[in-house]
């Protein structure tokens, strides 16, 4: 009996644990102790959303329902320029029904259930922010395309990002020293990259790596002829050029060009000439992946 208590505790620990996925960002993300429950539920949402969709792009300007904002007028902008606000909303005129459409709206995004919400409270919201946000964290469908060098140090990261309301591509900077693991199972030797370049919410399963000259393949035509078109970044880079070819394309991807500065992720769309279908299987049969045909298929779904 003592053993079946034991078990049963310990599950609901690990559920709880597990539920409680970026809490300590969702804190230090609140405004003042002196916040009104509008401002912190601004703060918490836009934090939420920054964690699970990093370089989300912008897609209107102005700075939306700023006045009573206080410290959080940031994330209100944030929000409203991304269309993540509820009809009418305003931070004095927050309610735990607004708090629940908020959720319930963004969920509907990667075709999930809402989550259960009361907003009744500040350490209420923070909890219920976690919980939705793993939700959207189990949801999401990220496809980590790795290149490596001779050594198995990574010079690229990008990320095919479908499973979202703005399907695009993520280019990682990669933290220096970033390399493949010692060994010949490739779930293995890419876990040390896959956790270096993941978040609290953001995690990497499967994933395929390659050569940087087969992994550009991929994304770049080979006669130069791509552009590549800078969407939005984390963190913002206002004086950015919005695009980029010839040479300046690779140098974007392998994250060295200079007007990446100041920047840890962009979002970028790459436009021009097609992979063959012979080049192609000539580059698949060059990746090492961890997916089989269904799990790509998966990953290039669109919700």
């Amino acid at each position: 009996m003592r053993r079946w208590l034991a078990m049963i505790a310990a599950a609901a620990l690990l559920g709880s644990a597990a539920a409680q996925v970026c809490t300590s960002e969702l804190r230090r993300a609140l405004p003042g102790p002196d916040a009104t429950l509008g401002q912190a539920a601004a703060a918490l949402f836009a934090e939420a959303v920054r964690q699970i969709e990093p370089a989300w792009p912008g897609l209107r300007g102005g700075d939306g329902p700023v006045a009573e904002a206080g410290d959080a007028a940031d994330a209100v902008t944030y929000l409203h320029r991304r269309r993540l606000l509820p009809e009418g909303w305003t931070p004095e005129g927050h309610t735990p029904e607004a708090w629940a459409t908020m959720w319930a709206d963004f969920a509907a995004r990667y075709r999930i259930a809402p989550p259960a919400t009361t907003g009744t409270d500040v350490a209420t919201m923070v909890d219920e922010a976690a919980r939705a946000l793993e939700r959207v964290a189990d949801a999401v469908r990220p496809l980590p395309v790795f290149a490596i060098d001779g050594d198995g140090q990574v010079t690229l990261f990008v990320v095919l990002w479908n499973w979202t309301p703005y399907p695009r591509l993520l280019v990682f900077r990669t933290p220096p020293g970033t390399a493949l693991a010692d060994g010949n199972d490739s779930e293995a030797r890419a876990a040390p990259v896959l956790a270096a370049l993941g978040g609290c919410a953001l995690r990497f399963d499967g994933f395929a790596y390659a050569r940087e000259d087969v992994a550009l393949r991929l994304f770049v035509d080979q006669g130069g002829e791509s552009t590549l078109r800078l969407l939005g970044s984390d963190p913002h880079l206002p004086q950015a050029p919005a695009e980029f070819t010839g040479e300046d394309v690779v140098a974007v991807l392998r994250f060295e060009h200079p007007e990446l500065a100041g920047a840890d992720v962009v979002s970028v769309a790459i436009e021009g000439p097609s992979l063959g279908i012979g080049s192609a299987f000539v580059v698949l049969a060059n990746v090492r992946t961890n997916l089989a045909i269904d799990g790509v298929l998966r990953s290039l779904a669109l919700p």
